[in-house]
């Protein structure tokens, strides 16, 4: 069954940014993977159905989510390489904005933690602690009683409670906490370039003059010459809906349109239980591999 058709240009720059991912095959295998998670039987197949079928904008965020997260399995590139690389090349839509974008990436993430016993690392909970209301969470570890000690993720931090005050939130998706994707401030570098950092000072994206951003290494030092904040401590921890909001306008003005590479970090925080801090290397810590 044929899921998306897009528009015959962006087809060919998708393409292309794909082939151009690290660890990608020829540009034709790329294309006949693109025509292939998008539901038809190869390129010509596409092809033939560019001359008479009409290209409808914008597919729902879980189509976007389905086709990226199939992509992704036929060739073995990393999902979050290639939802950027569709993204960015229009694929999708001529106005691309994050936080479709955002959404198209938690839904896929949410792909992995189908599962959602109450044991199971990723599983939307809320808590309900002294100064937290109801505050949206992700399982990390379950104490075995009422009265034992859970871990859960929020936005801002890992955090320990006592486990009857972490409720299983049935409704609730997955999410992606604030910290891994929206900009607290930013750097200028001696060539002018600007660089957006996230809250616990990883690059998020780097802004040059008619050029398009670019995804930054979450773990790369940033000499810089000047340092400003959108946020304080206060602001950030504010109303999440304002700071969602002010976020997202933030990287609308500088032409954001994706989700940066610390957005991938998530499965490995929940995974190992260590916060960005921790996982980030500093300078002079020796390299590490990264999934995203």
């Amino acid at each position: 069954m044929n899921t998306f058709l897009s528009d015959q240009n962006a087809f060919k720059r998708a393409s292309q940014a794909i082939s151009k991912l690290p660890g990608a095959s020829s540009l034709s295998t790329c294309q006949n993977a693109l025509a292939t998670a998008t539901g038809h039987r190869d390129l010509h197949h596409v092809q033939a159905l560019w001359a008479k079928a009409h290209v409808a904008d914008g597919p729902p965020v879980a189509t976007q989510a389905r086709l990226t997260s199939q992509l992704a399995q036929i060739t073995g590139l990393r999902a979050g390489d290639l939802l950027d690389a569709l993204i960015r090349s229009r694929f999708f839509s001529g106005s691309p904005d994050p936080a479709t974008t955002l959404a198209v990436r938690e839904a896929m993430f949410a792909q992995n933690y189908l599962d959602r016993g109450r044991q199971v690392a990723g599983t939307p909970c809320r808590i309900k602690a002294p100064g937290f209301g109801s505050t949206r969470a992700l399982l990390v570890r379950r104490g075995e009683s009422p009265e034992g000690v859970s871990e859960a993720m929020i936005d801002h931090d890992l955090m320990t409670c006592v486990s009857r005050e972490l409720i299983e939130h049935r409704t609730g998706c997955f999410f992606i906490p604030i910290r891994f994707w929206l900009p607290y401030g930013f750097w200028t570098e001696k060539d002018g370039s600007k660089v957006l950092f996230s809250r616990d000072y990883c690059p998020l994206w780097r802004i040059q003059e008619d050029q398009a951003p670019i995804r930054d290494d979450p773990d790369r030092a940033v000499n810089f010459v000047a340092q400003s904040w959108f946020f304080d401590e206060g602001s950030f921890r504010g109303p999440l809906d304002t700071v969602m909001a002010r976020g997202l306008d933030i990287l609308r003005d500088n032409r954001v349109v994706s989700m940066p590479r610390l957005a991938e970090w998530v499965p490995e925080t929940l995974v190992t239980r260590k916060w960005i801090s921790d996982l980030k290397r500093w300078p002079g810590d020796p390299e590490v591999a990264r999934v995203g």
